[in-house]
């Protein structure tokens, strides 16, 4: 086994490789979406801070309602 290991280096190196880089974007993204979630918990401690009930969802309007508002009328005139 020891003999031979420069030779597993050039078999196995570029396997490796690419598994730490998968590994390495996994770990990015799991601390990108830790840190949206809390984000998002001290918004909402915020607002209940403010006032809000704590057994209510603060949720934010969205800007742009217009293509919601179109597919309710189209199903509210089909009905």
């Amino acid at each position: 086994y020891v003999a031979n290991f420069g030779s597993y280096n050039k078999t196995y190196g570029t396997l490796a490789g690419v598994i730490i880089f998968l590994v390495w974007l996994w770990v990015t993204n799991l601390a990108i979406l830790l840190g949206l979630e809390f984000d998002a918990e001290l918004a909402r401690q915020r607002v209940i801070d403010g006032g809000h009930p704590p057994e209510e969802e603060p949720y934010v309007e969205p800007r742009d309602t217009r293509a919601w508002n179109e597919a309710d009328r189209r199903r509210a005139a089909e009905d």
